[in-house]
């Protein structure tokens, strides 16, 4: 089976909270796409609490579109990882790293401002497939992180797990 993109970085190596171009492409006719690996925690050392997330899976879309949604850059989705340490980013566009994170912290501060559950978008037992798993004051102890810790660009060239490391490492599991 061939190894996933996602798969080719060294998570040991990985900083965050920290923006990650993971992948670029063009639709059909042309425009282009970019996948962002937007990681709020460190690999295998932390992990985003899952009323938390949820919380933010609702709040951190519409914020994010407020702060980066232009002319030339529409966000298709934002979605959490499988592992709680972040989200993927995919939309048409190419902004750079930099404005990815200004608008990553911009997008966290309107999250503390946000003042009851009833403000959560969407959060009903028609819109949401777990509607009862949700804590904003997680949202917000996380996105309070963020800001303090401060979003820096994560390199996949310095991350790039290369053929040979991965055989190599395979080879001494066996």
């Amino acid at each position: 089976m061939p190894l996933l993109d996602s798969f080719r970085v060294d998570h040991t190596r990985m900083q965050a909270p920290a923006v990650r171009t993971a992948k670029m492409m063009q639709t059909p006719s042309g425009d282009p796409i970019t996948v962002y690996d937007l990681r709020f925690c460190i690999p295998n050392r932390e992990i985003l609490s899952e009323k938390g997330i949820h919380t933010l899976e609702h709040l951190f879309a519409g914020f994010m579109r407020n702060h980066l949604n232009s002319d030339l850059i529409e966000i298709i989705d934002i979605s959490p990882m499988g592992c709680r340490t972040g989200f993927y980013m995919s939309l048409i566009g190419t902004p750079t790293e930099q404005q990815v994170a200004n608008a990553w912290t911009a997008a966290m501060q309107d999250v503390l401002e946000v003042k009851s559950m009833e403000e959560i978008p969407e959060l009903n037992a028609y819109q949401c497939g777990t509607y009862t798993m949700h804590s904003l004051t997680e949202a917000q102890q996380i996105a309070a992180d963020i800001i303090s810790r401060g979003v820096g660009v994560n390199s996949n060239d310095e991350l790039y797990l290369s053929e040979e490391f991965l055989q190599e490492k395979e080879t001494q599991a066996d």
